[in-house]
């Protein structure tokens, strides 16, 4: 079983906010080989009180007893879980879904960088987020962009799933789906309001599942291409670019052409619960 500490800034059932999180951590627990060991909220796609509210209001209704833990820019316990359950196991990997902000508290707190067995984000661009209609900003890196710096100063075994490698594996929500899982049904509603929001703003029908592909990563790494670059940590991460040069070594992986990715991860949540 892998060990997973999913920080998140989860929106489901915001209205005008993303699904991407909370299709994540439902298609990592309802994978078997996949222990999610902790759930921490952060800011990103909303603040701090609406990503905790909106995920405790997901694991209640879904009857989820996994630990979840507010953090935030002025709160530290979303860190102090971190580092508390780095020190207590082995071989945890964190998957970063939002701001870096709680990664880089439990770094200043004291966990040992050594202890993290990967870091795992979605986030960063190597090019604009070009759609038909406008260009998305990128919201992970880049919005505490110092403490951005600061984790992967510090850590090793870096891989970070870019929105430009995302943008090749987009999901076509069916028109009268046919769910058969009860998580998948949960996401049905939120689903169907994202596909209308994303059509009216993007200009497009088929939704970016973004975070759902950096948990695909922790699950089947074999799906993925790995490239190893050098980049710069400096003030190009304000607005989330991924910039070659000598500052820090991370992986870049991209998934390989012939793997559907969105079709294996509803594949999975719908077999698994």
């Amino acid at each position: 079983m892998k060990k997973v500490i999913i920080d998140t800034d989860c929106t489901i059932d915001v209205k005008g906010c993303d699904l991407d999180d909370a299709f994540a951590i439902l298609y990592l627990i309802a994978h078997p080989e996949i222990d999610v060991r902790l759930i921490t909220t952060t800011f990103g796609n909303n603040n701090e009180e609406v990503t905790y509210n909106a995920t405790i209001k997901m694991l209640e209704d879904l009857n989820l007893d996994i630990t979840l833990v507010k953090g935030g820019l002025y709160i530290h316990d979303a860190g102090e879980a971190i580092k508390k359950e780095v020190e207590e196991n082995e071989d945890i990997i964190i998957l970063s879904l939002g701001s870096t902000t709680n990664t880089q508290k439990a770094l200043a707190l004291g966990m040992n960088p050594k202890r993290v067995k990967s870091f795992v984000a979605m986030g960063g661009i190597t090019d604009k987020l070009r759609f038909n209609k406008k260009i998305m900003r990128e919201l992970n890196l880049s919005i505490d962009y110092l403490s951005t710096i600061y984790a992967l100063e510090k850590l090793d075994n870096i891989h970070i799933i870019t929105g430009n490698n995302c943008m090749k594996h987009k999901y076509q929500v069916p028109t009268n789906p046919d769910y058969k899982s009860k998580f998948m049904n949960y996401l049905k509603p939120s689903l169907k309001r994202v596909t209308e929001e994303f059509l009216d703003e993007f200009g497009e029908s088929k939704l970016v599942v973004w975070d759902a592909l950096a948990a695909l990563y922790i699950t089947n790494p074999e799906f993925f291409i790995d490239y190893e670059k050098n980049i710069v940590l400096d003030e190009h991460l304000l607005k989330g670019y991924l910039v070659d040069g000598d500052d820090k070594k991370v992986n870049m992986p991209e998934i390989k052409d012939n793997i559907n990715a969105m079709e294996y991860i509803v594949d999975v949540i719908e077999n698994n619960n």
